[in-house]
């Protein structure tokens, strides 16, 4: 039996705060963040009758998906800096599990949620296991003198049961929450307690990835949201602009000065004839399309602007830049974006590698080195542009600029590449990139 009440009262404290109406609303922003990323958006359209047909624009999707492809966009490279027991066991687990694909589906729950958090565990047979959760499916009770940590995290789920008879089946829904705090793990179903065991551990298996930092508060903000609830507007007024074509494809006809009980049939291509004193007129209709087009590239241009996603980066189209230095200076707001979530992201990796050595009864590692693509960020590099001659003067190899390709490889393995490129070149008669039309033997 389980009686220690300082566990316990946080234990009641995490049950409460699971369906509390803050943290109720807090999931249901992040289950409608999810909505707008995945195209489900006609149902929040708002109708003013049956005859109008809803129309969305999803530019959620593709602002988010341009923020989280900055940093997992290809396999990294990665230096664990610690003891050798633990790099070699992290070196094996990462031969083993696809890391990089783990990562970038946590970027992409930060993003939309404001939190994902891995929980880490060991299998019946010993492997290492990583779970991952976004924050519309965990609640947490943050440390009261450290807000960054979490004394009790929630992990909240839907259970369906099949209840009634054979021949009338119906389907219960039910609300299950499994609290995992230092000392124990507690069930609750319907806010009733099902049961408790104790945590084995002794302490809280769980990384968060944050999409924004927010001071003293654990949980991190959503850069979707702003995307989302500008996206829902122009939804909206897309929906009413096409309602008003709609209505401006006919003309309405008004009928006045009728006495009660009288009527009138109106045929197409037949005169009306109306009582005495009735009039009819057509309704002049004058519906702001121009203005409302206006207000709805405005409000697209904002969200661009507002989640420092440059438009060009997404569309591609930009008349106005020729130069390289001109889309430098377009696409530093994403190259900020970029430099944020690398620092970020480098140390809730090492957070999550430390938990999973932790969990594996291995010593921690002191610090951990990745290499993340910041040349891939940007379609334009100086760099580049002088590749030719930095190589001719001896300031770059092409091995260095094959390490940026693929920082995968090693130099040896770049080496005996280009070596293998160059001799192949020279077979069919390309030197240095230009064909051989020498006639010498």
């Amino acid at each position: 039996m389980l009686s220690d009440s300082t566990p316990t009262s946080l234990i009641v404290r995490a049950n409460l705060n699971n369906f509390s109406v803050e943290e109720k609303t807090r999931r249901e922003a992040a289950l409608l963040n999810k909505d707008f990323f995945y195209s489900r958006q006609e149902s929040y359209v708002e109708k003013v009758n049956n005859e109008v047909n809803p129309v969305t624009l999803n530019l959620t999707n593709v602002i988010v998906k341009k923020k989280c492809t900055l940093l997992y966009s290809r396999p990294l490279v990665r230096e664990f800096i610690g003891p050798a027991e633990s790099v070699s066991f992290l070196e094996d687990l990462m031969s083993k599990v696809d890391v990089d694909f783990l990562l970038a589906n946590a970027d992409l729950a930060s993003e939309l949620t404001g939190t994902a958090l891995f929980f880490v565990g060991i299998d019946e047979n010993g492997d290492t296991i990583l779970r991952l959760y976004d924050a519309s499916e965990f609640s947490v009770v943050q440390a009261e003198d450290n807000p960054n940590e979490a004394q009790a995290v929630s992990i909240i789920s839907k259970v369906y049961k099949i209840t009634g008879s054979e021949k009338d089946p119906s389907v219960e829904t039910n609300l299950q929450s499994e609290i995992w705090t230092d000392n124990y793990i507690t069930t609750y179903v319907n806010n009733v307690r099902k049961g408790s065991e104790p945590n084995k551990l002794q302490y809280l298996p769980f990384v968060a990835f944050k999409g924004e930092n927010v001071y003293g508060q654990f949980l991190g903000h959503a850069p979707a949201t702003s995307v989302r609830q500008l996206n829902q507007y122009i939804n909206q007024q897309l929906t009413n602009l096409g309602y008003m074509i709609k209505m401006q494809s006919a003309t309405p006809i008004v009928l006045t000065g009728f006495q009660q009980g009288e009527g009138v049939t109106i045929h197409p291509g037949r005169a009306m004839s109306l009582p005495a004193g009735a009039t009819a007129a057509a309704l002049a209709l004058n519906p702001a399309i121009t203005e409302t087009l206006e207000e709805i590239k405005f409000l697209e241009e904002k969200i661009y602007e507002c989640s420092a996603i440059p438009k060009i980066s997404v569309t591609g189209n930009d008349k106005g830049s020729v130069s390289g230095k001109e889309l430098l200076i377009k696409w530093a707001p994403l190259l900020q974006v970029f430099k944020g979530k690398s620092l970020r992201f480098r140390k809730y990796e090492l957070d999550l590698f430390n938990m999973i050595l932790k969990v594996n009864n291995l010593s921690p590692l002191g610090d951990l080195n990745v290499k993340y693509p910041e040349e891939a960020v940007l379609p334009y590099s100086p760099e580049s542009e002088n590749l030719e001659k930095n190589v001719k003067y001896g300031i770059q190899t092409p091995i260095d600029e094959l390490l940026k390709i693929d920082p995968t490889l090693d130099e040896t393995e770049a080496e005996t590449i280009i070596r293998a490129n160059l001799q192949f070149n020279k077979s069919i008669g390309v030197n240095n990139g230009k064909e051989n039309t020498s006639t010498e033997a």
